[in-house]
Order: structure tokens, then sequence, then C-alpha cells
């Protein structure tokens, strides 16, 4: 019986933004966040630390290192050593505005990813085809993403600012986490919408179709029909 095989696309080439693995690399700023809150600094730098360094190994140890993953860990050192040799002054400062020099540093890492490779590119890579990786839209689509979530985070920066000025329960629960949820919660919609609209795939036509058969015989009555075919248009010519 002979059968004709049609090449079916690739869920895979229909993705061109980042996958579920960039939000496990947010999870060691939401350690931060909540820790800064409701314990000392220096619990939430260290927790914050700890945390990264695990995401990160992770990444590491597979063979495939995140620029965000990484900056973390070190954003992180940097907090944890402030955290436990600065003087009471300077801990209540960096207590108080914690959060907006986690964002700062957040775009900071975002934007600075722009110059070597967009970091949501390096997530985009878990899920689509390796041939894709070179294609100008694919590349396009992810410097777009990782600007975008590079200006999220910058207008993190002046919300966290406003909330350790104000320094109320309102505005603690405004400034320090509404605003941010709802900029995080709008900028996850859109990377998914990109990630899962249809992008080029690599060409795969080599030509007109050809019917594949289990029978050798079949397979050469196609081949010479098709050749038959292509004498008569070049006579007709």
């Amino acid at each position: 019986m002979s059968s004709t095989t049609a090449s079916k696309p690739s869920k895979q080439a229909d993705a061109a933004g980042p996958g579920p693995g960039i939000y496990l690399a947010f999870i060691p700023w939401i350690v931060f966040s909540v820790l800064t809150e409701h314990s000392t600094l220096k619990l939430a730098a260290t927790g914050a630390l700890l945390t990264s360094a695990l995401i990160a190994a992770r990444s590491v140890r597979a063979g495939s290192w995140k620029v965000l993953e990484l900056g973390a860990v070190l954003a992180f050192v940097a907090f944890t050593g402030v955290a436990f040799n600065a003087d009471p002054a300077t801990a209540h400062f960096l207590a108080r505005y914690a959060r907006a020099i986690a964002a700062g540093l957040l775009a900071t890492i975002a934007f600075g990813s722009l110059l070597v490779v967009p970091f949501t590119e390096q997530y985009a890579r878990e899920s689509v085809p390796r041939e894709l990786w070179s294609a100008p839209q694919f590349k396009h689509i992810n410097r777009q993403l990782t600007t975008m979530w590079g200006l999220v985070f910058a207008a993190m920066v002046p919300a966290h600012v406003i909330a350790g000025a104000i320094h109320t329960h309102r505005a603690n629960l405004i400034f320090n986490w509404a605003i941010p949820i709802v900029l995080v919660i709008s900028a996850a919609k859109r990377t998914a919408q990109i990630s899962h609209s249809p992008q080029p795939r690599p060409s795969t036509d080599t030509g007109p179709a050809i019917a594949t058969d289990s029978n050798p015989t079949s397979l050469t009555a196609a081949t010479m029909i098709g050749h038959s075919d292509m004498g008569a248009t070049l006579t007709s010519k």
C-alpha cells in the first residue's frame, strides 16, 4: 500500500521568545524582596545569594550559563558583603532602598546583555532549533524582549524609591508590590504572545514533492512520471 509523507511543522519552530526558564531566574530577586521586608538585610542578601547560586549552578552544569543568573550571583555577593560590613546608618539606608537598588541592578544586567547576547535569547535557545539561532528575526525579537524587560526593571526603580521615601504601609503595598507585579505580569503576557507567534523556519524545500512508498516499483514509476512531465513541459516551450 502506498503512503505519501508530508512534512509537519515543528512546534519548536514557532517559538522565538524565552520559555518558562526565564522566570526561574527571577526567584532570587523575589526572595530578596520578600526577606528585605520581613527580615534583616543580612538574611535577605544571604538567602538571595544562596538561591541565585543554586540556579546558576544548574545552568552551568548543563553547559548553558545565563548572564541573568550569573549577574544575580555577583549582585548578591555585593549585597551580602555590604550588609555584613556596613555601619548601622548605611545598613538602614540599604534596607530602606534595597529593592530600588536591586531593580536598578536587574535593569543594568538586562541592558548590558544587549552588548553581548540578549538575556532572553539564552532562554529562547532552549526551545528553538539550533538552525534558527542565527535567524535575523529571532535575534531581532529577543533584542526587543530584552529591551522591554530592561525598561520594566528600570520602571520599578522610581516606584521602589517612592516607597522607601514615603515609608508607609500603603505606599509599600502600592509602590513595592502592586506596581511591580502589574509591570511583570504585563511583560510576561507580552513575552508569551511573542514566544508563541509563528516564526520563519529553515527551508526544507528541495523541489517538487515526491511520493514515498515502501514498494520500489511504485517509487520508480512516480519518478519516471515526474521526468516525463518535465520533458513534456520543456517540449511545449
